[in-house]
C-alpha cells in the first residue's frame, strides 16, 4: 500500500495591491486557475483526506477556491504558520506528521520550497521545468506516491505520478 502526497502551489497573486507579502491576494488569473484546478481534481477523483496549508492570503484563497469543487470539509484543513516561505525540510516534516494519520495529504505552500521538495522526494523522476527554470508554477498540482511507512524523514523515494500546470488544462 502507498500513501499519496498532493502538492499545490498558490495561484497567481496580485502584486498591484499595496499590502504585505503575507496578505497579498490572488489576481483574476489566480482566481480562475485555482477554480480550474479544483474542477480538474474533482473530475479525476483526486480528493485528499486532509489539507495542510500556509496561512498566507494567497494560499488560503487558492485552497478555498479548489475546495469549492471538491465538496471538502473545512474541518480537515490545517492552517500551519510554519509553512509560510518554508524550505523543503519544513515542508517534508509537516507532510510526514500528517501522513502518519492520513493516507492522502495535500500540502499547499509557496516556492522555492515546493520545487525543492519534489526534487528531493522524486529523485528517479525526469522532471519538466518551465523556461524560467520552475517546476511548480502558480496553481501547479503534483501527485506523488510514497511508501506506506514514511516515518524516516530522510527517506527519499517517491514516484511523481503527475504534475499539472493550469495552462495544460486551458489547452484541453
Amino acid at each position: 500500500m502507498t500513501k499519496q502526497l498532493y502538492l499545490l502551489s498558490h495561484a497567481k497573486s496580485d502584486w498591484n495591491v499595496p499590502v504585505s507579502d503575507h496578505e497579498r491576494p490572488l489576481n483574476p488569473r489566480g482566481e480562475r486557475d485555482s477554480l480550474l484546478v479544483g474542477e480538474w481534481m474533482q473530475q479525476n477523483n483526486l480528493i485528499p483526506d486532509c489539507i495542510i496549508s500556509s496561512h498566507s492570503a494567497r494560499t488560503r484563497q487558492t485552497i478555498m477556491n479548489v475546495c469549492l469543487s471538491l465538496d471538502f470539509d473545512s474541518m480537515d484543513i490545517y492552517w500551519e504558520e510554519e509553512l509560510y516561505h518554508a524550505n523543503q525540510h519544513v515542508l517534508l516534516a509537516e507532510s510526514i506528521k500528517f501522513m502518519n494519520k492520513y493516507d492522502t495529504v495535500m500540502l499547499v505552500a509557496l516556492n522555492p520550497g515546493l520545487d525543492d521538495l519534489v526534487e528531493y522526494r522524486c529523485p528517479e523522476n525526469e522532471l519538466s521545468y518551465t523556461e524560467d527554470a520552475k517546476l511548480m508554477t502558480t496553481a501547479c498540482f503534483a501527485q506523488i506516491d510514497l511508501p506506506a511507512d514514511i516515518n524516516d524523514i530522510t527517506f527519499q523515494s517517491g514516484k511523481l505520478n503527475q504534475l499539472l500546470r493550469p495552462d495544460e488544462l486551458k489547452n484541453k
